[in-house]
């Protein structure tokens, strides 16, 4: 291709690429896109002040999506027997702790010995029930966590859109 052309393409596809940013026009990302629902938020990101640039990379949970594509083998089923084994743990060691009989507190020892062996077997489930437990945490009835949670909000439920239909699928 001779340099004029390239120059013309390059511009074509910048000149498209600023369109995507400006709140002028979106090109559809994916067929789940809901206009309303786009419209919606907009709206509330007006009304809330949250357009201005302060509030660019104020996320809520945004940083967690990145975290969905390093668990393909993590199951739901693993991630709960992972919770259960904490716990477990928690409660053999509280126990343990207030035992006066050195058989209990030895017997209990064991217990959580084993405990811990298995549940060295589920690092990637703890290192998700770890990130479940700061998702519960958000403050939902704080005013900045709400403003946050406008502008990662489409992103979030698009992703989510996007994985239930592919579960469907499978």
């Amino acid at each position: 291709m001779d340099s004029c052309l390239k120059m013309v393409l390059l511009c074509g596809l910048l000149w498209i690429a600023s369109l995507q940013t400006t709140s002028a026009y979106r090109f559809r990302r994916s067929r789940s896109e809901n206009p309303i629902l786009n419209t919606n938020i907009e709206k509330l990101k007006t009304h809330y002040n949250t357009l201005a640039k302060d509030w660019v990379g104020k996320s809520v949970f945004v940083s967690h999506l990145d975290q969905l594509n390093s668990k393909p083998t993590c199951t739901c089923q693993a991630v709960l027997l992972e919770g259960m084994l904490s716990i477990y743990e928690d409660i053999f060691q509280d126990m343990m702790n207030k035992s006066d009989n050195k058989e209990v507190r030895d017997d209990l020892k064991k217990v959580i010995h084993e405990v811990k062996n298995l549940k060295h077997k589920y690092n990637e489930e703890h290192k998700l029930w770890r990130e479940l437990q700061d998702i519960h945490s958000v403050k939902a009835k704080n005013g900045t966590i709400q403003e946050r949670a406008l502008n990662d909000f489409l992103k979030v439920y698009y992703r989510a859109s996007t994985e239930k239909r592919h579960l469907h699928m499978s």
